[in-house]
C-alpha cells in the first residue's frame, strides 16, 4: 500500500551547494549554473551565478537571487533577474520536485507571460549546509584557502 504524501515527507532540507543547468524548449543548448541555497521550515532563499548569455563580453556571468518554498517534495521558487540597464527586474518561475534525501530537482521553469520562452532544470547538491555557509564567507575574508578545525 502507498503511504499518503505527507508521510513520504523528506527530514532533510535544500540548503547547500548545488550546481545545474536549464535549457530552453525546443533547444539542445543547456546553459550551467551554481546555486547556493537556503531553506528554513520549508521557505527557501538564496542565489544563483550562471552565465550571462545576453553579455557581449565572453565569460560575462550574471547573479540572481531565489525565493520559494517546499512542501514535501514540491519545490517552486521565484528567480530575480536584473534586466536591463534601468535595474527593472524580471522574474522566472521554477517548478519541480525534489528526490526524497533532497540531492536533486528537476522540472519546468516560465516567465508569468505565455508567449515568452519556458524551459526545462535540473540542480544537484554540491555539498550540504555547512560547507555552503562557510565557503562564501571565507571567499569575502579572503581565506577560502584556508581550512578549519573542528
Amino acid at each position: 500500500m502507498t503511504k499518503p504524501y505527507s508521510s513520504r515527507t523528506p527530514l532533510h532540507d535544500l540548503s547547500g551547494l548545488w550546481t545545474g543547468f536549464y535549457a530552453y524548449d525546443l533547444t539542445d543548448d543547456a546553459v550551467p549554473f551554481t546555486a547556493w541555497l537556503s531553506e528554513d521550515e520549508g521557505t527557501i532563499t538564496g542565489s544563483v551565478l550562471e552565465e550571462d548569455i545576453t553579455s557581449p563580453e565572453p565569460d560575462g556571468e550574471c547573479t540572481s537571487e531565489i525565493i520559494g518554498e517546499r512542501h514535501g517534495l514540491d519545490v517552486r521558487f521565484t528567480k530575480i533577474e536584473t534586466a536591463g540597464p534601468d535595474g527593472s527586474l524580471r522574474l522566472l518561475r521554477y517548478q519541480g520536485d525534489t528526490d526524497p534525501e533532497c540531492c536533486v530537482i528537476s522540472g519546468v521553469w516560465f516567465f508569468d507571460d505565455p508567449a515568452e520562452s519556458s524551459g526545462t532544470f535540473m540542480m544537484t547538491r554540491i555539498s550540504g549546509e555547512l560547507k555552503a555557509l562557510v565557503q562564501p564567507a571565507a571567499a569575502r575574508q579572503g581565506l577560502a584557502g584556508r581550512s578549519n578545525e573542528d
